[in-house]
């Protein structure tokens, strides 16, 4: 400051420099050739947790104990005479510990001072890291995927051998039962891979104007075949209401929905009753699934949505995985819970219009 200006002019200059400091977000700290804070901006207490009086009235920086993690670098620039830039230091004493990027620079002035800037690292050097295992499981995925994808083709020659044998063999051999469970067993096998391979390869969503009701007879047709072998009845109410058209991937959707249809199917009993209904939610299109079967129990803190996790028999704990990642992609929701006269529920919750998703 301009020892020359005015009182009046200097107090005004001395506000500026105040104001411009304390607008800063990196913490800036001044100290004086003996070592004691002349100046710290707004920022520097926050960063490093103080109250602001503790950088107040020549308190020496070694009397505070988050600078004391300074120290080093406060003595190498002491030392040497020279700038020391972006050096990190941890903090741990502060709460959750920190990572701090320091530069320090000297004063040239007769009493030999010191700048301190420094700037709070933490929240960067967390995403870096999270985006450096998010690197690591892709690959790992990628890796993963391309084994199963290989296991694909001995299975299908031990699926087809059982096959063969089936057919050679007695009904009632014991023989027969063996090549049947292997049969079985292959057959699931690869249920799963095509299930893990369709969650695990990336997708892209082709929005379109879609009718509803299209949707759910591509789904019940892809059900079909399922609910006749368990003689399960599909409830479907052909209503003649003009709904809205969806910008959605007619296909995905379809796909989504005949998945909660499917679990419904194999979850009742023979005979059973799944029903299926649609409709408008304020700014939302709902398609709900309704079955008669045991309801839903999972422990608190698990979803359905988790992949792996099935809580029926022969489950690969895939396929409502692949139904949230699908409809959660259209910007919609998918809920589920238990219906009080007994049964389960599930709910696709569809944005009628993109602003909404």
């Amino acid at each position: 400051m301009n020892q020359d200006q005015p009182p009046e002019q200097q107090s005004t200059t001395q506000a500026f420099i105040e104001q411009v400091l304390n607008s800063l977000a990196s913490g800036v700290l001044i100290l004086d050739g003996k070592g004691t804070i002349v100046v710290a901006n707004t920022a520097a207490s926050q960063i490093l947790m103080v109250a602001p009086e503790h950088f107040t009235g020549g308190i020496p920086w070694n009397a505070v104990t988050q600078l004391q993690f300074f120290s080093d670098i406060l003595d190498e620039v002491q030392t040497h005479g020279k700038a020391v830039s972006r050096r990190e230091i941890e903090v741990p004493h502060i709460e959750g510990g920190r990572v701090i990027g320091v530069t320090a620079s000297p004063v040239q002035s007769q009493d030999k001072g010191m700048i301190l800037l420094f700037t709070d690292l933490t929240q960067i050097r967390e995403l870096e890291r999270k985006a450096k295992l998010n690197t690591q499981l892709a690959q790992i995925g990628e890796l993963t995927a391309g084994v199963v994808h290989e296991v694909r083709n001995p299975l299908s020659v031990i699926s087809g051998m059982s096959e063969l044998l089936m057919r050679r063999l007695d009904d009632e051999s014991v023989q027969h039962n063996q090549a049947y469970l292997i049969h079985q067993e292959a057959a699931q096998l690869e249920k799963l891979i095509a299930q893990f391979l369709s969650f695990a390869k990336p997708f892209e969503v082709e929005k379109q104007r879609a009718n509803p009701q299209d949707i759910v007879e591509r789904a019940l047709r892809l059900c079909e075949r399922a609910a006749e072998q368990k003689s399960v009845r599909l409830g479907w109410n052909q209503k003649q209401d003009k709904f809205p058209y969806l910008p959605c991937d007619t296909k995905k959707v379809a796909q989504a929905l005949s998945n909660i249809l499917h679990n419904a199917i194999e979850v009742v009993d023979d005979g059973g009753l799944v029903e299926l209904s649609i409709g408008q939610k304020e700014n939302f299109f709902c398609f709900r699934v309704e079955d008669n079967g045991p309801g839903i129990e999972i422990n608190k803190g698990e979803s359905l949505f988790s992949p792996f996790l099935s809580k029926r028999q022969g489950g690969t704990g895939l396929g409502l995985s692949i139904v949230h990642r699908l409809i959660t992609a259209h910007g919609g929701n998918v809920t589920y819970g238990n219906v009080e006269t007994g049964g389960a529920w599930f709910s696709i919750q569809l944005p009628i219009n993109d602003e909404e998703a």
